[in-house]
């Protein structure tokens, strides 16, 4: 039988309310990913919880078991789910990041202010949504192979997501 470190009820305490904090978030993630039909969640809200293969049981992504072998396996869990706590965003917050990163990237990539219908769509878009427009532009990237532009890629993911948006850029 393996020999377990005695922790006391507050740090007991802390490691639940931190993988709590920590299940409800990936869990809310992957509701919204899984809505929209993709399976993997990103990392940065996610951790190393990406897939639910990974997850601890069916339906909980982190244990929330109290028992360690050692003080440093304590620490290390400790740590990783303070990164919930401090670091990582949450559903709400990573999409308003990635709503601004988007805008940004289209702007710089096509050298020009982004219309206010196309600035719509944008504030509409859910993470899962915003992953697959950069999922696109991945795509066309590729397909440009040794030819690549970021202004191609750009005008290529939006001609076939947003064709009546680019005629606005063209104006």
């Amino acid at each position: 039988m393996a020999k377990h470190i005695k922790l006391t009820p507050s740090q007991k305490d802390e490691i639940r309310r931190l993988t709590q904090l920590a299940n409800r978030r990936i869990k809310a993630t992957e509701r919204a990913y899984r809505k929209s039909g993709k399976d993997v969640l990103p990392g940065e809200v996610a951790g190393k919880h990406q897939v639910k293969e990974k997850w601890a049981t069916k339906n909980t992504p982190i244990s929330r078991s109290v028992k360690f072998e050692s003080q440093t396996d304590y620490r290390q869990q400790l740590n990783y789910l303070r990164s919930f706590e401090i670091q990582r965003p949450g559903i709400k917050e990573y999409t308003a990041k990635q709503k601004e990163k988007t805008a940004q990237a289209i702007e710089n990539s096509l050298g020009v202010d982004m219309p206010d219908s196309l600035q719509k769509k944008i504030d509409k878009m859910t993470a899962p949504e915003l992953s697959g427009f950069w999922n696109k532009f991945s795509d066309k990237a590729s397909q440009l192979g040794i030819k690549y532009s970021s202004q191609q890629a750009m005008q290529d993911t939006m001609n076939e997501l947003y064709p009546e948006d680019i005629e606005q850029f063209e104006q």
